[in-house]
């Protein structure tokens, strides 16, 4: 009887600190894609939702072990979204991201112009936007939304016709 009350002590006394480590490190660490040097390409990293050095330093062990153990939170392709086109956007709840980049194509063969727009969500995913027939008032309208700040998609997109 003795022997079971100290090893249910135990038991507690060494799971709570690992149960509190893990509800801090999954607070605190998020795998999120980021460009670590502006030439190379982008590639899950983790993100602290601190910038006090002691809790980075605390919870830097436990990421190659979440690496290891759950090897799909840290791939690429888990944060890239189905491309769309502004329907498919205007189809959407609301959401926050900051565009990204604002491009065009146009094939020579057809010579209509597609807007193609990349959106970053607060969350990491990345959702392409690819609209074809796009006019010069649309492509005004992404690039003027081109900057560091987040905006309320689809309401910060009017139907430029």
């Amino acid at each position: 009887m003795k022997t079971r009350k100290r090893l249910l002590i135990v038991l507690i006394s060494v799971s709570i600190p690992w149960v509190c480590y893990i509800g801090g490190y999954l607070s605190f660490v998020h795998p999120m894609p980021i460009r670590v040097e502006p030439t190379s390409r982008e590639s899950v990293e983790p993100v602290f939702r601190t910038a006090r050095h002691g809790i980075i330093r605390l919870f830097r062990p436990a990421v190659v072990v979440d690496r290891v153990l759950f090897p799909s939170r840290w791939d690429l392709q888990r944060f890239q979204l189905q491309p769309t086109d502004l329907a498919g956007l205007h189809k959407m709840s609301p959401f926050r991201a900051r565009v990204e980049s604002v491009g065009r194509t146009m094939p020579h063969d057809t010579g209509v112009s597609t807007l193609r727009m990349g959106l970053r969500l607060e969350s990491g995913h990345f959702l392409q936007i690819d609209q074809p027939a796009a006019t010069e008032q649309m492509f005004a309208l992404a690039g003027a939304l081109m900057d560091t700040r987040l905006h309320e998609f689809p309401a910060s997109w009017v139907d430029a016709k």
